[in-house]
Parts: structure tokens; sequence; C-alpha cells
């Protein structure tokens, strides 16, 4: 089935901008330039987004991929095993090259941030929000915890280790799952 105009532009500018944020960063990157390399006109980028934010949250978007669901019923395992895929998997390169910027640009604009996370939000996240969903219907998690911190501070050290390091070793999704355990488990 051929697209439409509208989503060929649409395509045309989310290639575009990846492009462009992964040479220039977002801040460097104005919505003229991804009108011009894509080939859409301005007015035709506007009708999509409403601004370089929702485009850029668009893009993230666009680049993640989905993991495996694990739902074998034992909470930590699933933990462990969503983390190991999560260390091992082969990104996308599009979205690693662009991870850092987007990062730097989400630390240095709130109102960036707090859309990419309403709006973004990977399948691997909603996996875990999940799974600490269960944990916590079953009575294997603290109904206290903030799903936020807990989710910041799983994926943190495996997102940190792939950014910095372009690995991950192969023993820290167990720690951070454990340590995890130790504070929230029943």
């Amino acid at each position: 089935m051929a697209r439409t105009p509208s989503a060929e532009a649409h395509e045309k500018v989310l290639e575009a901008a990846t492009e462009l944020i992964a040479e220039r960063g977002i801040e460097m990157t104005s919505m003229d330039a991804i009108a011009r390399l894509s080939g859409v006109s301005k007015a035709t980028v506007y009708k999509h987004w409403k601004d370089k934010d929702a485009l850029c949250v668009d893009v993230v978007r666009r680049l993640r991929v989905s993991p495996p669901e694990f739902r074998s019923g034992d909470l930590k395992r699933d933990l462990f095993s969503l983390l190991t895929h999560l260390a091992q998997a082969n990104k996308p390169v599009r979205l690693m090259k662009i991870m850092p910027r987007i990062i730097g640009y989400a630390a240095a604009n709130p109102k960036f941030a707090e859309a990419l996370k309403k709006n973004a939000m990977g399948p691997a996240e909603l996996q875990i929000l999940r799974i600490l969903d269960d944990g916590v219907a079953k009575g294997s998690l603290s109904a206290d915890m903030d799903r936020d911190l807990v989710l910041n501070l799983l994926l943190g050290p495996i997102m940190h280790c792939r950014i910095t390091r372009g690995m991950v070793p192969a023993k820290l999704p167990g720690y951070v799952v454990d340590g995890f355990w130790r504070s929230w488990g029943r």
C-alpha cells in the first residue's frame, strides 16, 4: 500500500530531524533546517508538530525497539531478564548516536524532559512499570515505593554504561536487581 503524501512528508521530516540532531544536537537544529533537509515545507512541518520539542519526542519514540515480554511469574527473575536483555541487546545505532544529545537537552530543558517522559516512554520502561505493579499487587513489593525513582534506579546504571562505555559489565543487571530487591522487596 502506498503512503499518502502526508505520511511521506511525516517520514521525511523524522529522517531529517534524526540526521540533524545526530550531527548538531537539538539546540543547533532549527525547524527551518529540518524543513530544508527533508524537502518539506515549514508549514507542513508545523502541521505535524507544534514545535521542535514535540518533533524530537517523536524522533525518540520512532527509534525505540520493543524488548521481549518477560512474564515468568517471578518478579525478581523478570526484572533481571529484562535488564540483562537491555544490557546486551543491539540498540539501533541511530538511537544510540542521538541519545547523549537527547539526554543533554533534557537535562537543560525541564519542559522537554517532562514531555519526553510523558510521551516517549519506551516499551522497556512500560514493562518495568508493569512488573513493579504486579509485584505490589502480589504483595512482594512495598506499595509505598516511588515508581519514577525505582525506574531511574533500575535503568540508570544500564543506560550510563551503554552510553559512556558502549557495553555493560555482565554482572551489573544482577547487582542492580539485588540492590532494588533489598530496598523494596518483601
